[in-house]
């Protein structure tokens, strides 16, 4: 998402680095076909290929662990798939390069991140975000929010406030994500308009739609149902589309 905004975040000291979690708590957010696995940040730069060191040989510390647990987390999901020893590079747009066949999505954000995996026979497109609930601050809660999105958000409880404007960020986030591989398009935050369904429970659906022409809309039949779920201190929002009938 093109975004100049600053979101204030805990430091990672705060969160012990645990092991890859086979089945974690993303699981419901997308089908079975897709292969989900997550950890604590830091990551170890020791596990990065050679060819993955590369593209962040000039990065702050911070920025290599979070790049190093993203690739644990892709290369174990692909694992599953049997693609071993498989070194995730990057395009000069920063995507990463999926083994042919292969789509996925990566995630990370203070103190954890993930990445979902899926076959290019089972999904057309894949995105995940995940944030930290209350990251974005009030200052900047119109920069992420459309006139009617902000008028609903302050239509709730001011404790509740913060978890909507947070789950609104990173709905967007994963429409983002979801596209951009597919047809490379940037988007502002504006251009999308989110509506959370079973709001106040700590999972359910948000459905975006585009307010302006996209590109993603030649390719996909818009709106777009995704899944979300609050975890933690964290809310993780997800969105897969699935291949058209032959």
């Amino acid at each position: 998402m093109v975004r100049e905004i600053i979101v204030k975040v805990p430091t990672t000291s705060q969160f012990p680095l645990k092991p890859l979690l086979p089945d974690g708590p993303l699981r419901a957010l997308f089908p079975r076909t897709v292969v989900i696995r997550d950890r604590r940040i830091p990551g170890d730069p020791a596990e990065l290929h050679p060819a993955e060191l590369q593209y962040v040989a000039r990065a702050v510390p911070k920025r290599i662990e979070e790049f190093a647990a993203g690739r644990a987390c892709a290369k174990a999901a692909l694992a599953e798939f049997g693609v071993r020893e498989f070194a995730l590079r990057a395009a000069p747009d920063r995507q990463p390069l999926w083994p042919q066949g292969f789509i996925g999505s990566i995630t990370h954000t203070t103190g954890f991140c993930a990445a979902a995996v899926a076959s290019c026979a089972s999904l057309l497109a894949i995105g995940m975000d995940t944030e930290i609930v209350g990251a974005p601050t009030e200052d900047i809660w119109s920069t992420i929010s459309r006139s009617e999105e902000l008028a609903w958000v302050q239509s709730l409880s001011t404790d509740r406030q913060p978890a909507a404007v947070t789950l609104l960020f990173a709905a967007k986030e994963a429409f983002y994500k979801c596209q951009y591989p597919l047809v490379g398009e940037w988007l502002d935050f504006h251009d999308l308009r989110v509506e959370a369904g079973g709001w106040g429970e700590s999972n359910g659906s948000f459905a975006v739609n585009a307010m302006r022409n996209v590109r993603f809309a030649t390719r996909v039949a818009l709106p777009i149902e995704g899944r979300y779920l609050f975890h933690e201190q964290f809310v993780s929002a997800a969105v897969a589309v699935p291949q058209p009938p032959r």
